[in-house]
C-alpha cells in the first residue's frame, strides 16, 4: 500500500544561494528607491510630489519582485533553467536600480524598460512550465499568472511609445493590473497553493536585508570622533523594529498554513515603505533644516504603518497568538509616544528618545508572549 505523497505546500522547502542574491540586489534597488525620501523641499518637508513617486517605484519594484518569488515557490526548481533566469534577472536589476532618480521624468524611461524585460522573462518562465504542471489548478495558475505578466509587458512598452502627457497611464494600468491581475483566477490559485514555509522564510530574508541595509545606513550619521548619546536610541528605533519582526516571524506565523500568499505580500510591501521611512526620519533627526512637526508625524506614521503591515498577518498567526492585546497595547504605545513628541516638538531629542522607548517596549511585549508560549510548551495550538 502507497503513502499518499506530501502535498507541495507542505514540503519541506528552503530558498536556494541564487534566490538569496536575487534579493540581495533587489534590496538595493529599493535602498535607491528610498533615497527619494531624502530629498526635502525649503520648507523642511516632503512634497506631495516625491512622495508619491516613492510610493509608486516601491510597488512597481515590490510587485516585480512578489511575481517572480511565487513563482519560484511554486514551480521553481535547482535547475540550470530556473539558475540562468535568475542571472539575467539580475543583471536588468543592477540596470534597472540606477535609473532611479527623485525626478521620474528622467527616470521613466529606463525604468520602463528593464520593468517590461523582466516582467517577459517572468511570463516566459510561465509559459514554459506549463508542459510540467501535473493538475489542472497548476496549469490555469500557470496561464494565468504567465498571462497577466505579458500583459504588464505589453503597457509598459506601451507606454514608452507613447507622447507626454500620456507616458504614464499604460504604465499605472500595468501597475493595477500586476496588484490585481490574479483576483479573477482565485479559484484556481486556492488549489495550487504557496508554500507557506519558503514564501515566509523569502519575505523574511528580504526584509532582514532591508533592516540591516538601514543600519548601514545610519552608520553613515555616526561620528566616531564625537560620540552622542542619540546614537544609542538612534540604534535602538531601529532594533526594536527588527526584534519585533524577528518575533513574529519567527514564531506568531503558522508556516504550515494553506494560503494563497496575497496578504503576506501586500502586508510586506507596507512593511517596507515604514521602513524607508523611519530611517528617512532618523537620517533627518541630525539636520536642522527639517520641519520639526512633520519629522513627528513622518516618524510615527511610519512606526504606525510597519505595525499594520505586522498585524494584517494575523490570519497565519497560531490560534494562541491571535489576541487583540498584541494589537490594543502596541497601538496605545504608539499614540502616547506620539503625543509626548509633539507636546514637546521643539526639543530635538525627545522624538527620537520616545520612539526608541515605543519600540524597544513592544518589541519585549512580542518577545514576552513568545516566551511564555515556549515556557508552557501549548503544543495544542500550534496548527
Amino acid at each position: 500500500m502507497t503513502s499518499n505523497p506530501i502535498p507541495r505546500y507542505l514540503q519541506e522547502k528552503r530558498a536556494n544561494f541564487h534566490e538569496l542574491f536575487y534579493d540581495l540586489i533587489f534590496v538595493y534597488a529599493l535602498q535607491k528607491i528610498a533615497h527619494v525620501l531624502l530629498h526635502t523641499d525649503k520648507n523642511g518637508t516632503l512634497s506631495l510630489n516625491t512622495f508619491v513617486v516613492y510610493i509608486l517605484m516601491s510597488l512597481f519594484l515590490w510587485l516585480l519582485w512578489t511575481h517572480q518569488t511565487v513563482f519560484t515557490n511554486r514551480f521553481g526548481e535547482l535547475s540550470p533553467k530556473d539558475v540562468a533566469f535568475t542571472i539575467v534577472n539580475i543583471f536588468l536589476l543592477v540596470f534597472l536600480s540606477n535609473s532611479f532618480y527623485p525626478d521620474f521624468n528622467k527616470t521613466f524611461v529606463p525604468f520602463m524598460t528593464y520593468m517590461s524585460l523582466l516582467y517577459l522573462s517572468i511570463s516566459l518562465q510561465y509559459l514554459l512550465y506549463i508542459p510540467h504542471t501535473q493538475s489542472k489548478s497548476d496549469k490555469m495558475t500557470c496561464i494565468t499568472s504567465g498571462l497577466v505578466a505579458l500583459i504588464v509587458a505589453i503597457l509598459s512598452i506601451i507606454g514608452l511609445v507613447t507622447p507626454p502627457p500620456y507616458q504614464f497611464v499604460p504604465g499605472n494600468i500595468g501597475l493595477f493590473i500586476a496588484a490585481v491581475g490574479w483576483v479573477p483566477f482565485r479559484k484556481y490559485l486556492v488549489e495550487s497553493p504557496v508554500n507557506m514555509m519558503h514564501l515566509v522564510e523569502r519575505y523574511s530574508l528580504l526584509t532582514i536585508i532591508v533592516f540591516g541595509e538601514l543600519l548601514v545606513g545610519i552608520a553613515g550619521i555616526f561620528n566616531i570622533n564625537k560620540f552622542d548619546y542619540l546614537y544609542i536610541f538612534q540604534f535602538m528605533i531601529l532594533i526594536g523594529l527588527f526584534l519585533t519582526y524577528w518575533a513574529v516571524t519567527e514564531f506568531y506565523i503558522n508556516h504550515r498554513h494553506r494560503t494563497v500568499g496575497f496578504k503576506l505580500s501586500y502586508s510586506h510591501l507596507i512593511i517596507n515603505i515604514a521602513l524607508g521611512g523611519v530611517n528617512a526620519v532618523i537620517v533627518f533627526s541630525c539636520s536642522d533644516k527639517i520641519n520639526r512637526l512633520f519629522e513627528v508625524n513622518f516618524m510615527y506614521g511610519s512606526i504606525l504603518l510597519f505595525f499594520i503591515g505586522l498585524w494584517l498577518n494575523i490570519s497565519y498567526f497560531h490560534d494562541y497568538y491571535k489576541k487583540m492585546r498584541l494589537i490594543i497595547a502596541p497601538f496605545i504605545l504608539i499614540i502616547t509616544g506620539y503625543i509626548l513628541s509633539l507636546l514637546f516638538v521643539n526639543y530635538d531629542d525627545v522624538l527620537v528618545i520616545t520612539s526608541a522607548i515605543v519600540n524597544s517596549t513592544i518589541a519585549l511585549i512580542y518577545y514576552t508572549n513568545k516566551r511564555k508560549l515556549k515556557r508552557s510548551d501549548i503544543a495544542s495550538h500550534h496548527n
